[in-house]
């Protein structure tokens, strides 16, 4: 293996390089669906991240989001429609297996890093349940305690 091939094999096993305050707020915008902004902020994350093969497959699994909401073709939509329809605790199974994913040596280091990004994604996916569900209850709850309803 040439001298450079072996240097960029040990620049992927390090620590990655992604900037993760810009891929809160492009996950946060994916969430609201502001498309342009997070398209800048994607923008950012391409520029900011270090190359290596984890932080591409980081990367393309961030694009991949951002197209499949998007889009309206129901033909790539199985991640919307799956956490829309679940339950949480599917989400948390499924965020459990994208983590061993990300996790095993099995998988190169593109492919970790992918999956990184879907667990990534899926915590927010589930604050963001979790936050709406709490809402939505205390809502409810000052509902009743106004109007006296049980």
């Amino acid at each position: 293996m040439s001298a450079r091939k072996t240097k960029q094999k040990d620049a992927d096993r390090q620590s990655p390089t992604i900037p993760k305050l810009e891929v809160s707020k492009f996950l946060q915008q994916v969430e609201e669906r502001a498309w342009t902004d997070a398209e800048k902020e994607l923008d950012n994350i391409r520029q900011k991240s270090d190359g290596g093969q984890w932080s591409r497959g980081y990367v393309k699994a961030l694009e991949g989001l951002l197209l499949t909401f998007r889009g309206n073709d129901d033909k790539y939509i199985y991640l919307p429609r799956a956490l829309g329809t679940s339950t949480p605790e599917v989400v948390t199974e499924l965020k459990n297996e994208f983590a061993q994913f990300s996790a095993s040596d099995i998988h190169g280091d593109y492919d970790r890093g992918f999956f990184r990004a879907l667990e990534d994604y899926l915590s927010l996916a589930q604050t963001s349940k979790q936050s709406a569900l709490l809402c939505h209850s205390r809502m409810q709850n000052s509902i009743q305690q106004d109007y006296g309803e049980e």
